[in-house]
């Protein structure tokens, strides 16, 4: 009876070519998983500038659709310090200009200040002055008024209160 057994040599090579396979392995896999906790802060991060750019999209069109019914007072409401918000009295109407394309929305590291330039088209609304009979009569009929449409610049700053975005500052350019 004859029984097989391996050599030693060929042993020695499986053995130490095995162990020498395991251990690059071993560290690429620790590797990995430390670029993965990486790659997910940095997913969590961008996808919370994200809710923050759309949040400031959002305030945005609430403002446009509050100015552009009359609603003065709300759209005051929506500034961090309604005393301080300086809304133009001739401003009929508020509309994007060419679907916001051009527009930039910048959000501060720190995810609690942000600034916007958005295009939009200005409806104006200037009464005719000086004041006498002519005038007087046109705006009993409702008109009286010179209406004229700017492309203008809305830039704003925005401050975060208590989670929620609210405007700074908005001046029309």
């Amino acid at each position: 009876m004859k029984t097989k057994t391996a050599s030693t040599r060929r042993r020695f090579f499986w053995q130490a070519g095995a162990a020498a396979l395991s251990a690059p392995l071993a560290a690429s896999g620790a590797h990995a998983t430390q670029r993965d906790a990486e790659d997910t802060e940095a997913l969590k991060a961008r996808i919370a500038t994200l809710e923050d750019v759309n949040a400031i999209r959002e305030l945005h069109q609430t403002y446009t659709r509050l100015i552009n019914a009359g609603a003065r007072e709300e759209a005051a409401s929506l500034f961090a310090d309604p005393r301080e918000a300086q809304i133009d009295a001739s401003i009929r109407n508020l509309s994007a200009d060419r679907f916001g394309e051009q527009d930039v929305i910048e959000i501060a590291a720190d995810r609690k200040t942000a600034a916007a330039r958005i295009h939009c088209t200005v409806e104006l609304e200037i009464a005719i002055g000086p004041s006498c009979t002519l005038v007087e009569m046109a705006r009993v009929q409702g008109e009286g008024f010179l209406k004229q449409s700017e492309r203008r610049v809305i830039e704003s700053s925005y401050v975060k209160q208590d989670g929620v975005w609210k405007i700074a500052r908005s001046v029309y350019r």
